[in-house]
């Protein structure tokens, strides 16, 4: 006869080994959670996404795309990284090819200065020939690079994802930063240059060339880039930054 503790711990055997399955019903329900939840998140509301998701994850806890989502909402909507990489990584446990996944959770990483995790997620990323935004694991896998110190690569990551996407703003914005940040106000200059160029509406762009401008002493482009700067801004703090500087001009 089993005693008490090994009939509990049979017990326990048997619960583990029957999960439940999702029924095709459940898996339905969580499909149509999951739209909705994806409806939500275009349309801004991230709360009523965030409580779609959360009944997709019920009916489907094995849901990739669901959990994929869920990570970014925590991350990005609501600052929750440690929650955010939980569902990362649970999205790529069901799924160990979903490149978005890998990109995104190394985007966490990035942003935690965690660049020896971030740094394999990207390269993996980029091994994948089916991913459909390679320009993005490929800019951050440079910056990343950048930050531990690898200036040569870093520049090389980058330039290759303007080069896959010319309009790529942010691309063009780091490549400034770095030139800048090493004392190369020339290239600095041209590649923001080519982030107002690829980005026109984004007053950021012109702020940030207008700032290269006045270390090259090109003051009245500086003060057109300053003024197109203010016309552009969409929050208050960036327009008052943008009429400060062509105040002071």
């Amino acid at each position: 006869m089993l005693s008490r503790a090994s009939s509990l711990w049979f017990l326990a055997l048997l619960l583990v080994g029957c999960k439940h399955v999702p029924t095709d019903k459940e898996r339905e329900g969580a499909e149509i959670h999951y739209e909705l939840a994806l409806q939500a998140q275009h349309a801004g509301n991230v709360q009523a996404a965030y409580m779609e998701l959360q009944k997709s994850l019920e009916l489907n806890p094995d849901y990739p795309e669901a959990h994929h989502v869920m990570a970014i909402l925590l991350h990005l909507s609501f600052n929750r990284p440690e929650e955010a990489i939980v569902h990362y990584q649970k999205a790529l446990q069901l799924r160990p090819t979903f490149s978005e996944a890998k990109t995104n959770l190394a985007n966490v990483y990035l942003s935690q200065a965690r660049y020896d995790e971030a740094i394999p997620l990207y390269e993996q990323a980029l091994n994948d020939m089916l991913y459909p935004t390679p320009f993005i694991a490929q800019s951050n896998l440079g910056w990343a690079l950048y930050k531990k110190g690898d200036k040569e690569r870093a520049l090389q990551n980058i330039k290759a994802a303007v080069t896959i996407n010319p309009g790529f703003c942010l691309g063009y914005r780091n490549l400034g930063t770095i030139y800048e940040e090493s004392g190369e106000l020339s290239e600095a200059c041209r590649y923001l240059g080519r982030y107002r160029e690829a980005c026109p509406e984004v007053a950021d762009a012109h702020l940030r060339e207008g700032a290269c401008l006045v270390k090259q002493g090109k003051l009245e482009e500086a003060k057109q880039s300053f003024t197109t700067c203010e016309a552009k801004a969409t929050s208050q703090n960036l327009k008052d930054d943008c009429h400060r500087l062509l105040e002071a001009l």
